[in-house]
């Protein structure tokens, strides 16, 4: 009898608790039957929908328009069941939310290999079907991993789980970590359905140094030999001013990708970059033209082809092979790029949304893989920036096929110029006629104006360089370069490129690859004058011509040619070799490339050249990085991305004597290089883990020498890191390097030193905070304009090395106030004292000068479930050089009277903020 009481009172209670109505699960039609407004109604349905499930009754509070009384009333009729979230997108994007978060604060540094990976890490590969490349494709995973794991399967020993694949013999612990999230073993944790990543970025970035001071130097009238001419100050006699940069224009981007499981993608973006008129400006045509889009088909699981892979893209792509020499197209230079670690590359075609514009592929691409083959097709046709050789009306210059420059006259008529004599016929009697126009190199220009835009610019301010008024009886002496003879012209070079690559692999870990493209120009031809000539096309004022004597102007004069005295073609072609081996836990892989350019196609050896060979070698606690490179002056490749210290035009006049350019703009083929820099040398990584107390960071050395001058340098960097408690550790890390070290008394020595403390703490729910300290030095050589004599008077007397200092102080700080909401902060203060100090921020590096001081603070955000939101504010205040003219070390010299010969620090306030919406479903 008291049985049957209990479920008695047990069905009342779950008739009552049916009654009820479910907070979590009613539909809204449900919902408007409580006793409350419609619009009331509505707010709890749209709350739960985009905002986040109801944990208990007590969230309706967080609803404006439920105040206590209508809670009060709500209680008794209402119920929070306990939700589980059953979708399986929902739930694996759940489980890897801290590694998606990683790759989207790494976006700015991975040029869109984010996109990638996270595809991988929502819908897994299977890890017995995958291929080597499909490994060491993946962040930290190696070669020696990839080769362990393959010859495991390849003996028939399914991998069936984590614990499984930990067992691997010769797979590191490092490895099995960072790819155990990439994979599955039975079943996918993702079925195969329709899913959807928007993403909309707003930030009002400011330009970099090296492009700020390009943008303001100014366009004068020549003072020399014109003793009547008083210089006007006029702000809109440079490209800042005339543009009226000074007013903060934000960069927007907005992102859709979509893709059926694994199988098909599209997608499409635009990025409309700082200082453009933006998207309210564009038509729809306008809009397409300016995206980068792909639509694209993979399969792993080819039939009848047994472990076979398909990938096809329409659109825009990236193809990758080797060490990045024949073929890695990308806008961006990485300085010291091992391709180990975190500096990958994705090896193959993929998908391409980056903000790369330039060296964009567009048009189709295949590959086709399995164990033991891979063999890629691709072409492009696309339009490429290029600066271009200009009249004074700002008309392109024309070339012929003999390369001659043609001019035309009033009446139309096309002729060149032989001896000062205007022939308007060949020999042979034919008419002169232009066939392409002339260019200098590809450029990726600064400024995103149109070519119309910058037209007008440039009438502007080829007139600033002439006085407004010559008084009578004057005359003016003009600069050497009147006018603006070189610029950028958008879209103006057509492209279009085909290549291939081939790959075999007898043997597991060991393979043999071939990649070759070639690219032809149908309506350009590049001319760059030999190393004597170079200073009556590039410069202004003939007083600066002993400043492009220098050697390492040679980079620019072995700029690719397709006329030259020996040769006259229409294209760029380059081949390459690549192949890699596993021994045991080390290995080897390298790559040789050649350039085209005066000997045979197909003939190595006689052309520019450029080779890598590096090895791995890794353990449980250590590995260590090998790694020989060598890039000849000539191999002038847009596609190659290697590893270098530092990037194309490095030191040059285009970096160091913008001033005395004809057009500032010219320097842009520096500020936006993407290849590196001619060099050879040897370069050495390691990272030790003694025990759970000391780890040797990642510390390096490279020696290596600069082969446009022979100038030959040492880096050195080891970080060693002390852990008494898991939750505490001190960092202390030691940066040494010295340009020319083979010469102590050349005006091109520098000896720097950088001394770095930091104390971290690892708090509760993955909190941390950090103090950083960091001193610099840096010793010049002996340099007669820095001994600074009481007496003035010319100097030549050499200094003594002269020692400079400079600090800086920082605290970075991260909370998570819950699962979904982070927030980071840093403070930083610099001193510098001439030398320039460096931060890295939340997802960008950040280089500051003299004296200053910076904070940023960046929320992060899960708005609700599908929804994702990033909004950082960062102030920089700084402060400029002060700086005062002396001649012969008197600042009160008569030719220095009514000069401006001194400038006083100046501050400087930058304010941006960086707002990212995600809407993933």
């Amino acid at each position: 009898m008291k049985k049957l009481f209990l479920m008695f009172l047990a069905l009342i209670f779950i008739g009552l608790l049916a009654a009820k109505v479910d907070l979590n699960t009613a539909p809204l039609s449900e919902l408007e039957q409580l006793p409350i407004t419609e619009a009331q109604a509505r707010d709890i349905y749209e709350y739960r929908t985009f905002v986040k499930i109801f944990d208990n009754i007590y969230d309706l509070r967080e609803i404006p328009s439920i105040d206590q009384r209508t809670m009060n009333k709500l209680k008794p009729l209402v119920v929070v069941s306990i939700y589980t979230e059953t979708d399986d997108v929902a739930l694996r994007r759940e489980e890897i939310s801290y590694l998606i978060e990683r790759l989207d604060s790494n976006e700015g540094a991975s040029e869109g290999m984010a996109d990638v990976w996270e595809d991988y890490l929502m819908t897994p590969q299977n890890v017995n079907r995958m291929q080597f490349n499909d490994f060491v494709s993946l962040p930290n995973v190696s070669a020696v991993d990839a080769a362990a794991i393959l010859k495991r399967v390849a003996r028939g020993d399914t991998i069936a789980d984590t614990r499984d694949l930990r067992g691997t013999l010769g797979l590191s612990y490092y490895g099995y970590s960072n790819l155990r999230n990439y994979v599955y073993f039975k079943e996918p944790p993702v079925k195969n359905r329709l899913m959807f990543d928007a993403r909309v970025q707003y930030y009002t970035r400011y330009f970099e140094e090296g492009q700020y001071d390009m943008l303001h130097e100014p366009f004068l009238p020549s003072d020399y030999g014109n003793n009547w001419l008083t210089v006007p100050q006029d702000k809109r006699s440079s490209y800042w001013g005339y543009f009226e940069l000074d007013q903060v224009q934000p960069d927007i981007s907005a992102k859709l990708r979509m893709r059926y499981g694994n199988n098909f993608k599209m997608g499409i973006m635009n990025h409309s970059p700082k200082a453009h008129e933006g998207w309210q400006y564009m038509n729809s045509e306008d809009f397409l033209n300016s995206s980068k889009y792909f639509a694209g088909y993979e399969n792993t699981k080819m039939p009848l082809l047994g472990n076979t892979a398909l990938k096809m893209y329409l659109g825009h792509y990236r193809a990758t092979y080797g060490e990045g020499l024949t073929m890695e197209n990308t806008d961006f230079y990485s300085s010291r790029k091992t391709g180990f670690g975190f500096s990958k590359r994705i090896m193959g075609i993929t998908p391409d949304l980056s903000k790369a514009q330039q060296y964009a592929l567009r048009g189709a691409a295949i590959e086709l893989a399995n164990p033991y083959f891979n063999a890629s097709f691709f072409v492009s046709d696309d339009d490429k920036d290029g600066l271009a050789y200009i009249n004074e009306d700002g008309s392109y210059v024309m070339r012929d096929e003999y390369g001659n420059d043609v001019f035309t006259d009033n009446a139309g008529n096309q002729y060149i110029m032989d001896g000062g004599v205007a022939l308007y016929t060949y020999e042979d009697g034919s008419a002169v006629r232009a066939d392409k126009n002339k260019f200098f190199s590809f450029v990726t220009p600064s400024l995103p104006y149109d070519n119309d835009t910058m037209l007008e610019a440039e009438a502007h301010l080829n007139a600033s360089l002439y006085p407004d008024e010559i008084p009578s009886g004057s005359t003016y002496t003009p600069y050497h370069m009147q006018y603006i003879n070189l610029a950028p012209r958008r879209d103006a070079i057509r492209e279009k490129l085909w290549g291939t690559h081939v790959e075999v692999s007898p043997l597991i870990g060991t393979r043999l690859g071939f990649t070759t493209y070639t690219a032809l120009y149908e309506d350009a031809h590049f001319v760059v004058p030999g190393f004597n000539e170079l200073k009556d096309i590039m410069l202004r004022d003939s007083y600066n011509i002993p400043k492009i004597e220098k050697a390492m102007n040679a980079e620019i004069s072995n700029l690719y040619s397709t006329q030259t005295d020996s040769y006259s073609r229409d294209y760029r072609r380059v081949i390459g070799f690549d192949g890699g081996t596993v021994l045991g836990n080390t290995a080897i892989q390298g790559e040789y490339a050649e350039m085209s350019k005066d000997g045979e196609d197909f003939k190595l050896g006689d052309d520019p050249k450029a080779y890598l060979i590096s090895a791995h070698t890794q353990s449980e606690n250590l590995y260590f990085i090998t790694l020989l490179r060598n890039y000849d002056i000539g191999f002038d490749n847009p596609y190659s991305n290697s590893f270098s210290e530092h990037e194309r035009f490095d030191d040059t006049i285009l970096e160091k004597n913008v001033y005395a350019l004809s057009n500032p703009l010219i320097s842009d083929l520096y500020q936006n290089s993407n290849q590196s820099q001619p060099e050879k040398g040897i370069y050495f990584e390691t990272r030790y883990k003694f025990n759970n107390y000391f780890t040797v960071g990642r510390s390096y050395l490279d020696l290596w020498e600069r082969l446009a001058d022979g100038r030959r340098s040492a880096r050195f960097q080891s970080e060693l890191e002390f852990r008494p408690l898991y939750q505490l550790g001190m960092r202390f890390r030691y940066k040494n390097q010295v340009n020319r070290y083979d010469d102590t008394a050349e005006r091109g020595v520098s000896k720097t030193n950088e001394y770095t403390m930091a104390i971290r703490t690892f708090l509760s729910n993955r909190d941390f905070l950090e103090l950083e300290y960091r001193y610099n030095t840096v010793l010049s050589p002996p340099y007669t304009s820095l001994t600074n004599p009481a007496q003035p008077g010319n100097n030549s007397m050499a200094a003594a090395q002269t020692l400079m200092t400079g600090d800086y102080i920082g605290v970075n700080y991260t909370h998570n106030f819950t699962p979904s909401v982070k927030l980071q902060g840093s403070l930083v203060y610099w001193y510098g004292h001439g030398i320039s100090h460096w931060d890295w921020e939340d997802m960008e590096i950040d280089f500051m000068g003299e004296r200053g001081a910076k904070a940023w603070i960046a929320i992060s955000s899960r708005i609700s479930n599908n929804m994702y939101m990033n909004i950082k504010f960062r102030n920089k205040t700084y402060q400029d050089k002060e700086v005062r003219i002396r001649q012969n070390n008197d600042p009160n010299h008569p030719n220095l009277v009514d000069q401006l010969s001194y400038a006083e620090r100046v501050e400087h306030s930058e304010n941006t903020i960086r707002f990212s919406l995600d809407y993933r479903f």
